[in-house]
């Protein structure tokens, strides 16, 4: 009798946690399909995993920096992206498993460290278009409601493969993603990094927001404010070739 009355227990014990699990998720997913409609749909959101994108601010070195940027992607691994700061232009281009760094008229393929931060920074953009986030691959969970900016957040954390877990904070009035934070490294360095998301805008259907702060463990990194956002029906392969 206790052999068995042992097995029950196991079996509930073991049953619990995954029916947690199952409705965490369904949770997460909620909060998620709400957001995807308050940024304009399902449909415009996908059109969005090809886009090109411009923009200007500043970034912070000694000093804050004003720059330009223009960057051209194909979601989820390929990226060109050039930033015009003090008088000089630098291009970063992803291609898969590939990466490369154009700076003063030299070329150099990215060791495997630079590829893997550039890679978690594109997985930050990709997220910020949700609709990847129903699709296999992606665990999702609740976390509790959090303030932004004073604003009453609902936040989910995402986990995958490979990839560092990212929080994303939703408006719970707007259901708009106003910030994600993670943990990740700079030049081998660990930091955590914070982006702000404001000034929403309809960019092709898609809401998107039209400004951008970054922090990095605290402190300001970069301020952008975007303007133009296209969604592309295709993009030329020869776009993420080696510059």
């Amino acid at each position: 009798m206790r052999i068995v009355a042992g097995i029950v227990l196991a079996a509930v014990g073991l049953a619990a946690p995954a029916s947690v699990r199952a409705d965490d998720r369904a949770k997460a997913v909620a909060v998620i399909e709400q957001a995807i409609k308050a940024h304009g749909g399902a449909d415009a959101l996908n059109k969005a995993q090809k886009r090109s994108r411009s923009g200007q601010g500043v970034i912070v070195f000694d000093g804050e920096e004003p720059f330009k940027t223009e960057e051209t992607v194909s979601f989820p691994d390929r990226c060109r992206m050039s930033l015009d700061v003090r008088s000089a232009r630098m291009l970063i281009v992803l291609n898969g498993d590939k990466g490369w760094m154009l700076a003063g008229g030299m070329v150099q393929e990215m060791n495997k460290a630079t590829l893997t931060e550039r890679r978690e920074e594109l997985y930050v953009w990709w997220l910020m278009t949700l609709t990847p986030l129903l699709k296999d691959g992606f665990e999702l969970k609740p976390l509790p409601d959090a303030k932004v900016n004073d604003r009453e957040a609902a936040v989910v954390k995402v986990s995958r493969k490979d990839y560092p877990d990212v929080r994303l904070y939703f408006d719970k009035k707007s259901d708009l993603l106003i910030k994600i934070a993670r943990r990740g490294t700079e030049a081998g360095v660990p930091v955590s990094k914070e982006y702000f998301y404001s000034d929403h805008k309809d960019y092709d259907g898609a809401k998107m927001p039209g400004k951008e702060l970054i922090t990095m463990n605290g402190k300001k990194l970069s301020e952008v404010k975007f303007t133009s956002c296209k969604s592309l029906n295709s993009v030329a392969d020869k776009t993420f070739d080696k510059p």
